[in-house]
């Protein structure tokens, strides 16, 4: 925007190649919305932890979020030091594929809060047709807020001078919203001992008045007032990121490891029980309706795309051996008597009856 040069500085294309760049960035510039095209891979180099450039990064995303005080540089050269800034505001924008991104994330990376920290908007629908009538111009009143809230907003980009801190009031409906579902949140929180859902109970409050600011001041920045709105308009959105995380874990959409490929048997199971069966899988109608499950389904569902069963270092086949095993071990799953099975269903292969499934 050509009245407001600075405002250029609000949106970095920047792909930082470690923490540390990404810590002098803020120093220079305390807030701004870094964009990052598929992401996934970047996120993938995060979940090795020999990759010290990318661990510095996550560490630095994950201390700039809702931080104070960003601690300064300090060099042997006295004139490269850099003084620490108040309140960095730092934007992340990434996207990528759902299976590159949830095939990515490790249970550490749920654990410490850095995955917590975003909002993952997950689309499932059909491509939309192509928008041939878009409107690039903004009405006047329109462009006057916007141009009005970016000269206010510059004003924070500098660590030099920068102003006291903008304070957003709620109206006592909205703030009455906001305690609400604050309490929700702790009591699901203390509801269970998981670790990585913990973590995403623990920070959805705090999104949730962020977001709610955000928008307060996007009305009003001169006197930004967070309404009854607002709030409603945040929590759906947090409320969407929460239902994302659930249902990827559950479904064991979510990493690679032992946890997620447990999860993911236990959906097949579950989707088994109580979804029609496509004909193409050929399992008797009776099979089904007995709760006995052909070792040849199985196999079919896993095919070729499950990351967690593929990359398995034994192979696929043994990771699914494995984890039926542990399904067997903890009461859900035994073995059919393969006689039984192929004189009362004349089905010749391996089969398991379901017990029961975890809640």
């Amino acid at each position: 925007m050509g009245e407001v040069p600075q405002a250029a500085l609000f949106l970095r294309a920047t792909d930082f190649v470690s923490g540390e760049a990404l810590h002098k960035s803020l120093l220079e510039s305390p807030g701004f919305l870094n964009l990052q095209g598929e992401f996934g891979r970047k996120l993938k180099r995060m979940s090795n932890p020999t990759d010290t450039p990318m661990q510095q990064f996550r560490t630095l995303m994950t201390n700039a979020y809702g931080k104070q005080f960003l601690e300064g540089k300090t060099y042997s050269n006295a004139d490269k030091n850099m003084l620490g800034v108040e309140w960095p505001a730092l934007s992340f924008l990434g996207e990528t594929t759902p299976g590159t991104f949830l095939q990515c994330l490790t249970p550490d990376m749920m654990e410490d809060g850095f995955m917590s920290r975003f909002l993952v908007v997950s689309y499932k629908g059909i491509k939309p047709e192509p928008n041939e009538v878009r409107v690039y111009d903004l009405a006047p009143n329109d462009l006057a807020a916007l141009k009005g809230l970016l000269f206010q907003a510059v004003k924070y980009q500098s660590p030099i001078n920068t102003p006291p801190a903008c304070v957003v009031n709620p109206t006592p409906d909205a703030y009455d919203k906001l305690k609400r579902f604050e309490l929700q949140c702790n009591e699901s929180l203390n509801a269970t001992d998981d670790e990585a859902e913990r973590q995403v109970w623990n920070r959805a409050p705090l999104k949730a008045m962020k977001i709610a600011c955000l928008l307060a001041v996007a009305d009003n920045f001169a006197v930004p007032t967070v309404n009854i709105g607002h709030v409603a308009w945040a929590l759906s959105l947090v409320r969407a990121d929460i239902d994302v995380f659930q249902s990827r874990q559950k479904s064991g959409d979510i990493g690679t490891d032992d946890h997620a490929r447990f999860m993911k048997m236990v959906a097949i199971l579950r989707d088994y029980l109580t979804n029609p069966v496509k004909a193409s899988y050929k399992v008797p109608a009776e099979m089904q309706e007995k709760g006995i499950i052909p070792h040849s389904y199985i196999q079919i569902r896993i095919g070729k795309n499950l990351a967690c069963f593929n990359s398995y270092r034994q192979g696929q086949k043994m990771a699914i051996d494995h984890t039926i095993r542990s399904l067997m071990d903890g009461g859900y799953l035994m073995d059919a008597d393969k006689l039984k099975i192929a004189e009362a269903y004349n089905y010749h292969g391996r089969a398991y009856r379901i017990l029961r499934l975890p809640n």
